[in-house]
């Protein structure tokens, strides 16, 4: 909800508390408006998309895209592991409990 408080200033206010912050932060490197955005009390700008020649995947767009996809495989590949091990040695010992 926008409210007009003390002036021309536009302050937005947050559900459950009685601060307002401001919309437009042209203090845009501080590490309060930081930390604010981090908790979802402030808005994040939203940057223009590129379009034309220009409208292209970053190279570290996709070294980190390959970076996440490795680790998905690796730790997927290392639950399964894991839990075929775990299968295994519980069948081993059951069917030593059965046999004796």
């Amino acid at each position: 909800m926008l409210s007009d408080i003390g002036g021309a200033s536009r302050h937005r206010f947050v559900r459950g508390t009685h601060a307002a912050v401001p919309l437009d932060d042209g203090d845009d490197n501080s590490i309060l408006m930081d930390s604010l955005r981090v908790l979802g009390l402030v808005r994040r700008r939203v940057e223009q998309p590129t379009i034309g020649r220009r409208a292209y995947v970053r190279l570290w767009e996709r070294v980190r895209a390959l970076i996440v996809l490795a680790a998905i495989i690796v730790s997927i590949g290392v639950l399964l592991a894991a839990s075929i091990g775990i299968i295994v040695l519980a069948a081993g010992y059951l069917l030593e409990q059965a046999i004796s």
